[in-house]
């Protein structure tokens, strides 16, 4: 499993919380990345002149021996942006028979190393056997400078990560459950109905246009007042929509402001129509649903969203891009300039709320990193 980075681009200075504590840190890693990590190595790094903020976190799982040289190398990639230095955590592994040190410490030192000729000097380098309450940890270089996690679901960043809506899963692999596709006999069903509707002839007439955009809207409008069930014949009409490239093109815009009502709405409406879509249509939501998670920094999910979309479509372009930018840990509010230059008439706009004023957007504290080995988070 290759590194995976999440992204903190924060782009305003509301309500700071600190992480400088190292057991602060490692009890927060979990809502940076949006699932609990275990045997990884996550790397934080650190933006600013003073390097006093988050941006991009990327985690991996613990390489065999042999290969810390060349998971460090993965590692580096998407922190070489905006970085100024970085922290490297250790979640997990045993001790070496015998040894009275943290495990992994080949790890750590590879890091360290590849980090420094790059310019990018690791702070810190932490070890924690899980992410729990009470879990003792230590650094690798002072022996001295050790401690225990205070609990991880008490912490202020759990309380502003619950305040935005952001969802910390158990696993990684409970985040990509999320991604899973419904029954195989109801997608072979849909299947068919596509395969009909795309045997009718040419879609990217005017009517064509107007009447994908029409679908996704209604169902938009349907989705924000929290209903989210869909018909096969609903799934079949939006999968065609979104085969047009200027509707889906339309629908990277609902994506933003990232972390609003709207977006949100939006997003889950890509979420559903990823595991109930079939493949190679299944492509088209889960771009738009790595989109939106990108531009909000929930790399993690960015990343699975684009596996299921490549695993659909390995031809597909837009994923392909998304993928790269990605992998290079291009900073999200950059990335949000795709959704600006699509469409200038919004598909659809979340009406205004006694609360859409006050929820957090992507520029709050509580957004997730990115980055990418792996998650993207």
């Amino acid at each position: 499993m290759t590194p995976s980075p999440t992204t903190g681009s924060h782009t305003t200075e509301p309500a700071p919380i600190d992480l400088r504590d190292p057991g602060e840190l490692l009890a927060a890693t979990p809502h940076l990345l949006g699932f609990e990590p275990s045997n990884s190595v996550v790397v934080v790094g650190h933006r600013g002149t003073a390097g006093t903020r988050i941006g991009n976190i990327v985690r991996a799982d613990l390489p065999p021996a042999g290969g810390e040289a060349d998971l460090a190398r993965q590692l580096l990639g998407p922190l070489t942006h905006q970085s100024v230095a970085a922290t490297v955590a250790i979640i997990g592994g045993r001790r070496p028979p015998g040894s009275a040190g943290p495990p992994a410490a080949a790890v750590a030192a590879a890091v360290g190393k590849v980090f420094e000729q790059a310019g990018l000097p690791v702070l810190h380098a932490l070890w924690v056997p899980e992410i729990r309450a009470g879990a003792p940890w230590r650094c690798y270089e002072e022996s001295c400078c050790a401690g225990h996690l205070p609990d991880p679901g008490s912490t202020v960043m759990a309380a502003v990560s619950a305040h935005a809506g952001l969802v910390t899963h158990s696993s990684r692999a409970a985040m990509e459950r999320q991604l899973q596709p419904v029954a195989s006999d109801v997608l072979a069903r849909r299947a068919a109905m596509l395969s009909r509707r795309v045997g009718d002839g040419p879609r990217d007439d005017v009517a064509s246009l107007r009447r994908g955009r029409a679908a996704v809207r209604t169902v938009l409008a349907r989705a924000w007042k929290g209903t989210l069930l869909l018909s096969d014949t609903e799934v079949v009409e939006l999968a065609v929509a979104l085969s047009l490239p200027q509707v889906r093109d339309a629908c990277l815009a609902t994506a933003l402001p990232a972390g609003s009502v709207g977006a949100v709405t939006a997003e889950r409406l890509w979420l559903l129509l990823t595991k109930h879509t079939p493949a190679p249509e299944r492509a088209q939501p889960a771009t738009l649903l790595a989109y939106s998670a990108y531009v909000r920094g929930e790399g993690a999910l960015a990343g699975m969203a684009l596996d299921a979309a490549q695993a659909a479509d390995p031809h597909h372009l837009l994923s392909q891009l998304l993928r790269q930018a990605l992998q290079h840990g291009l900073p999200p509010e950059k990335l949000a300039g795709l959704a600006q230059s699509c469409d200038t008439r919004p598909i659809w706009t979340a009406p205004e709320d006694s609360e859409s004023s006050n929820r957090p957007s992507a520029s709050d504290p509580a957004r997730r990193p990115t980055g990418s080995p792996d998650d993207a988070g």
